[in-house]
């Protein structure tokens, strides 16, 4: 006859199994944390990336339908003393290390005004609004018929922020026809400041405007 009881006694782990297996899953754990963490944030780069080259391709649209790049902000529309366009009011303030000439200003400089009032909403005068309200006025927004029309959206979103939960920024300052100007042409971008949210890039540099640091950006290919 089988002993029953011997086999109920194995019918449970012991506490010293228990303990073993445990302490395998946190070996693997550690082991694969740095991996797992990693492989995140390079996503989370890829993202804001793809969302940079994103936005570039709205403004050139936006500048081919309308004749003018986001710059606006006076009814007709007209002006040009926008000097940053802010895909959010969340905005990565202060440079970091190794940070070039005047990389601080992507956080600060001059009137900003939201990219979604030009890009989402046809609201390219001195109106702000996420929910839309005074857009499309005649007179003072762009006609959305006709020639030099509005033809949007060109985003799917009015406000919204990269990877890291900042705002893209677009140093509109020196679009041609902008604010600025001076006689040497600078680069035009979209940037992100980055998994640190601090700013590397030279806003103004006389030297170098290349992307520096971990900050990601596109060029607004200007012709």
């Amino acid at each position: 006859m089988l002993n029953s009881s011997r086999f109920a006694n194995r019918s449970g782990f012991t506490l010293i199994e228990i303990v073993i297996a445990v302490a395998i899953v946190a070996i693997f754990a550690a082991a694969l944390s740095p991996m797992v963490f990693r492989h995140l944030e390079d996503s989370k780069i890829t993202k804001a990336q793809s969302e940079t080259e994103t936005i570039a391709t709205a403004v050139l649209g936006y500048y081919k339908d309308t004749g003018k790049w986001p710059m606006t902000n006076a009814n007709g529309p007209t002006g040009n003393a926008i000097g940053r366009v802010l895909s959010s009011s969340t905005v990565a303030a202060g440079a970091g290390a190794g940070a070039g000439a005047g990389a601080a200003n992507w956080g600060h400089y001059g009137t900003s005004k939201q990219l979604g009032d030009y890009l989402y909403y046809n609201n390219a005068d001195n109106d702000s609004s996420p929910t839309g309200a005074n857009s499309d006025e005649s007179g003072d927004d762009w006609p959305t018929t006709g020639r030099q029309a509005w033809k949007g959206p060109y985003l799917e979103k009015y406000d919204f922020n990269d990877p890291w939960g900042n705002a893209y920024v677009i140093n509109s300052y020196f679009f041609p026809g902008g604010i600025y100007n001076g006689s040497v042409r600078h680069t035009v971008y979209v940037l992100s400041a980055g998994p640190d949210g601090k700013w590397q890039t030279p806003f103004s540099g006389a030297d170098t405007e290349e992307i520096l640091g971990d900050d990601i950006g596109t060029s607004v290919t200007i012709r």
